[in-house]
């Protein structure tokens, strides 16, 4: 009796999904010329793909211990545990969508466009899930260095300066973080042998090759994550994607430099001292609070989403860094919550940030514009996205009851956890890390207010804003689904957390902790209900409307809309606050930090990485190490 070829395996999965991300990114290239016929190849190969590996990811978290295990039909050894079934899930659910996204958007650009996009985005997908489960640092670094040039040819396909100067900074940070993760495992393979993690995670290593890998590791893995001051190439390079490009870039790419920091801090040099964790909680703060400023600056709405990605790699850090502090003080509670809130922050992220980008690719594509500065009134116009983007935004300021909220408030709790540590510092740091991480909070407040305020409220400033119409089904249903799983995470919260928690207590061989088993969201720790809270701030409104519904009778009759109140004055569209004006106080208080980005990247440096030599070399030399690297993986 014949075995068939795939089975619902993970491992059959997988590699159905691998190979259906190459052959329909291939295909879509090849039929470019048919819009209809290329956007569906893509699109629907691309959703095939992730609902595979969302399937392989849910079996693999239930599959309990490690296990390496080859890949059938394109024998690559990977690696399945628990951890990397959840990196696999963050990813593909986003890229589902982003998916049902693109079958709108590839058949609405030109076929140079549809042909190159559909093809590297596939591409992408494929380099960084089989990354995710790669079972040595050779293949880590091989399919993270093919994402990264991947990556590249999505920035660089418009030929504008802005385009270029992203697509060069790109490329540059991505190989000098490859050449740093070369120089870290080539230190481990010095001194075990190997470059297998099985072996690695056996081996017992001296204090100083082991700290020496670790900042090599968490230099190279930095680049990747874009941990400020590591973060030159992320907010130019969202902003020259494609919508749904830019969207993998901040739920998949980076997500695999916090998988490596995690891998490397946490997992294969085994237990870290306590100054290893005090660097990522300094970088950690330093990330989520400089993000969050630089991003209230921005007027460009995805360079402006893109700084608030390094506000949220850095509160999953502040998780990361509290587990790996946990663990050298010996504290199993305070490394389980702290990794378990990291975690659960690193899969609401990808949600809540591919609606956001994907909301403001509808809004591109429908007006034309990206600078909010030109926007306006968009939420009469495309109500469905509005009401998405403002769920999203809601939800990456962490407001109740949606998924934000949920796992910082578990990161809130490790952090009031490291303030009862006997060590003096981790005493200090508690109080201090939790006030840094309120500050981030109230700028991600503001960054609601200024981007629904000034983006889809108020009168259009534009021509093409006034103009602007709905965006097909397919862009506005993939908006709206992630804008509905913010909210049914947040409120499921208490039955998702367990499941959170196991894949960190078993990372970290800890015991589960006391909320893994009830309905109720850290019980006895956070003492927060999420259903609760949605029960009561969806009763806050409706009550008194439904009383007022009741008892007015006749009394008080349907009032006619009309301009807004202008103190007496004609209202005009440029009294609607702008972007600049909002952002101008805190731009005054904030003066030193924001004139620190200028003094970092003088302008003769600047000018002289941006010649016109370097990046066209750079651009035959990405092709050139693309194609060696699809040799290399096929032999």
């Amino acid at each position: 009796m014949m075995t068939p070829l795939f089975t619902l395996t993970p491992a059959s999965l997988l590699a159905l999904a691998l190979i259906l991300w190459l052959l329909s990114g291939i295909a879509c290239w090849l039929v470019a010329a048919s819009a209809r016929l290329s956007s569906l190849i893509s699109g629907a190969g691309s959703m095939l793909a992730s609902l595979a590996v969302i399937t392989a990811a849910l079996q693999i978290l239930h599959s309990g211990p490690a296990q390496r295990i080859t890949l059938p039909v394109l024998a690559y050894t990977a690696e399945f545990s628990v951890l990397n079934g959840l990196l696999l899930l963050a990813m593909s659910v986003p890229a589902l969508f982003c998916s049902l996204y693109a079958c709108a958007w590839l058949k609405r650009v030109d076929r140079r466009k549809r042909a190159h996009t559909g093809l590297w985005c596939n591409l992408l997908m494929a380099a960084l899930t089989a990354s995710a489960v790669s079972a040595n640092a050779t293949e880590l670094i091989l399919m993270m260095e093919m994402a990264a040039l991947c990556a590249y040819f999505l920035i660089v396909q418009t030929d504008e300066v802005k385009s270029r100067r992203a697509g060069l900074n790109q490329f540059l940070c991505g190989r000098l973080g490859t050449l740093c993760l070369i120089l870290a495992f080539a230190l481990l393979h010095h001194a075990s042998g190997s470059v297998n993690f099985e072996v690695l995670r056996h081996t017992e290593f001296t204090a100083g090759v082991k700290s020496v890998a670790f900042l090599l590791a968490l230099t190279g893995f930095g680049l990747y994550a874009g941990i400020i001051p590591l973060h030159a190439w992320v907010p130019q390079s969202h902003s020259s994607a494609p919508a749904h490009a830019a969207a993998l870039f901040s739920s998949a790419l980076m997500k695999m430099g916090i998988l490596g920091v995690i891998k490397v801090g946490l997992d294969l040099l085994g237990a870290p001292p306590l100054w290893w964790g005090l660097v990522v909680l300094l970088l950690a703060i330093l990330t989520a609070f400089i993000g969050g400023l630089y991003a209230l600056m921005e007027h460009d709405i995805r360079r402006l989403l893109a700084y608030h990605t390094l506000e949220n790699i850095g509160i999953i850090l502040l998780g990361v860094g509290g587990a790996m502090v946990g663990v050298a003080l010996n504290l199993p509670m305070l490394a389980s919550l702290a990794l378990l809130a990291g975690l659960f922050h690193l899969f609401n992220h990808g949600l809540f940030k591919t609606a956001l980008f994907l909301g403001a690719g509808e809004v591109e594509m429908q007006t034309g514009i990206k600078d909010m500065e030109k926007l306006g009134g968009i939420a009469r116009l495309m109500p469905w996205t509005a009401v998405a983007m403002l769920i999203a935004l809601m939800s990456m300021a962490a407001l109740p009851p949606l998924n934000g909220f949920a796992s910082e408030w578990l990161l809130y709790q490790s952090l009031f956890q490291l303030s009862n540590s006997h060590v003096l510092i981790a005493r200090l740091l508690g109080p201090l890390l939790a006030v840094g991480l309120a500050l981030t909070g109230a700028l991600a407040l503001m960054c609601i207010a200024k981007v629904f305020g000034v983006t889809f409220l108020g009168a259009p400033r534009s021509q093409a804003a006034a103009n602007a119409t709905p965006a097909p089904l397919p862009m506005t249903l993939s908006s709206v689904l992630l804008a509905l799983l913010c909210v049914i995470f947040g409120i499921a919260s208490p039955w998702v957390i367990p499941h959170f928690s196991a894949v960190a207590t078993s990372l970290l061989n800890a015991p589960l902790m006391p909320f893994a088993s009830h309905d109720t969201v850290v019980s006895g720790i956070a003492g927060v209900s999420a259903p609760m809270i949605a029960l009561l701030l969806l009763g806050m409104p409706i009550l008194p409307w439904l009383i007022a519904s009741l008892l007015r009778g006749n009394r008080l009759p349907n009032r006619l809309r009309g301009d807004a109140w202008a103190c007496g004055y004609g209202h005009s569209p440029d009294m609607v606050v702008t972007a600049t004006g909002f952002a101008q106080p805190l731009r005054v208080m904030f003066a030193p930090l924001y004139r620190l980005r200028v003094c970092a990247t003088p302008a003769a440096l600047v000018a002289s990485l941006h010649q016109g030599w370097l990046g066209a070399f750079c651009r035959r030399l990405a092709f050139i190490e693309l194609a060696v690297l699809l040799v290399v993986a096929f032999a």
